[in-house]
């Protein structure tokens, strides 16, 4: 599967992250870009990955798997992520 890398900031530090370039394309597409728009996935990660992962020293482990979560939970649909949040909260 092919993967996309994209740079985020947390804090002070700057990160590589990679994801799954179907969720790339995908969530540029929700944005209502165009598929290949990088840029508009970046930005929409770096609203809200540093509050996920937080922004202190040493910060930066696991931010691809957090950024892959996100992704996913943005493009589902809302019976998929009603039924995600009936599973994870019981």
């Amino acid at each position: 599967m092919n993967q996309t890398r994209l740079h985020i900031n947390l804090g002070d530090q700057r990160t590589t992250i990679t994801v799954d370039t179907i969720l790339s394309v995908m969530m540029a597409v929700k944005l209502g870009k165009a598929p290949d728009d990088r840029a508009a996935v970046r930005e929409w990660l770096q609203a809200r990955l540093p509050d996920k992962v937080g922004t202190g020293k040493g910060i930066g482990k696991r931010t691809s798997q957090q950024a892959r979560q996100l992704l996913i939970e943005a493009v589902a649909d809302t019976k998929l992520s009603a039924a995600w949040d009936d599973y994870v909260i019981g």
